[in-house]
């Protein structure tokens, strides 16, 4: 078992866990020149891929895969293990302020950074930025015959995608006893097929790019026949989001409710650009794609015409989402306003529109229809363990 751990290693510390149990190789550099590193471990005549926080605001990951060192140092299950322990540095940077815990909510988003999806290692295959390049030339080098792509999400259950519909392996990740509650709702992604509850098919390059740039690491590893789990935990859980009863509202009317949600990131206030001092910002690139994003939620939702009845963990999780993009888009437009503030910017715009996104940011977290409570860190990283060497055992 997984010992207690109070916070999540930054990339320093991920990579010093990792060497111990092998010789890190250096296989890129990211864009603001930071090394990324892989360590490989056992010498079965299968390649296993694992890599951690491909959305550097998903750091359970950096906490898997040093466990996952040790067990398969210890037995490779017939594998040679290749191990990323940060394949964003310079996004997970600017998330180490509350890496270290404690896991609160308000800490973490007044702390969140998400980069924009144009600049995600994980969605600009295969000629993206150099920390994409790097990820494709590994599997290019080792066609790995399983490839794992380690996530969490912020609130609700466990779930997880597969690259091929593999039923058996479906139930058995299904049935872990990771003390975790399921994901019963629906998939995030449009165009994924539920292979049972909690687990579903990947979706093709042609669906998700109703919300994507380009194809994932899990589209360009299918040339080699591989096959790609990708495992979301979550970090807060909340009954409603693994309740299957009926919510009492129907489908038509969640959507519409939610779409409209979605737009209360566009009817924000705006940022005063003219008086900005810093042009070429992370936040200010990841604020602005932030709204795209909502648009284009909305206006998924708002294309369905679905049949029936919602769920309580349909319902729940739709709000859930729209609530927490709007706090995140808030909470960057907040430090970008802080940044400006603290190299000396203080001309009245910026202010004035700093004081405007604090009290929406406060109202909104307010606005919580949520009893999330954290779940212990040990417990995520183990049901991320847990679910890798299954699929490499299936």
């Amino acid at each position: 078992m997984i010992p207690d751990e109070h916070g999540f290693p930054g990339p320093d510390e991920v990579a010093a866990r990792l060497a111990e149990y092998g010789t890190p190789r250096q296989i890129g550099t990211s864009r603001l020149g930071e090394p990324i590193t892989m360590v490989s471990i056992g010498s079965g005549p299968k390649n296993a891929l694992v890599f951690a926080g491909p959305h550097p605001n998903e750091p359970i990951g950096f906490l898997t895969v040093p466990h996952l060192a040790e067990q398969v140092a210890k037995d490779d299950l017939g594998h040679t293990w290749h191990l990323v322990g940060c394949v964003d540095p310079d996004g997970a940077r600017l998330n180490e302020s509350w890496y270290d815990g404690p896991l609160d909510r308000e800490r973490y988003l007044r702390g969140f950074y998400r980069p924009p999806m144009h600049e995600q290692v994980e969605w600009m295959f295969p000629d993206g930025m150099p920390e994409t390049r790097a990820l494709r030339d590994v599997i290019d080098e080792l066609r790995p015959d399983l490839l794992c792509s380690l996530h969490n999400g912020e609130l609700g259950g466990t779930f997880y995608y597969i690259s091929e519909d593999r039923p058996e392996l479906a139930e058995q990740l299904a049935a872990l006893p990771t003390g975790i509650p399921l994901h019963v709702g629906e998939a995030e992604m449009p165009g994924t097929h539920m292979i049972r509850p909690g687990v579903f098919l990947f979706p093709t390059v042609e669906a998700a790019s109703r919300l994507t740039p380009g194809m994932s690491s899990i589209h360009y590893a299918q040339r080699y026949g591989t096959f790609s789990l990708v495992i979301e935990v979550p970090m807060w859980s909340d009954p409603r989001s693994c309740d299957g009863s009926p919510s009492g509202k129907s489908r038509r009317e969640v959507y519409a409710a939610v779409a409209e949600l979605f737009g209360d990131v566009d009817r924000m206030p705006r940022l005063p650009l003219v008086e900005l001092t810093v042009r070429d910002s992370p936040f200010l690139r990841a604020f602005h794609d932030s709204r795209t994003s909502a648009e284009r939620f909305g206006d998924v939702l708002r294309s369905r015409d679905p049949a029936g009845d919602a769920t309580v963990a349909e319902w729940f999780g739709l709000q859930e989402t729209a609530h927490m993009l709007r706090l995140r888009t808030c909470a960057t437009g907040l430090r970008i306003l802080d940044g400006e503030l603290g190299v000396g910017n203080h001309r009245a715009a910026v202010r004035s529109a700093r004081a405007a996104f604090a009290e929406l940011f406060t109202r909104w977290l307010a606005e919580e229809d949520s009893v999330a409570e954290p779940i212990p860190l040990s417990r995520l990283a183990q049901a991320q363990l847990g679910a890798i060497l299954s699929a490499a055992k299936s």
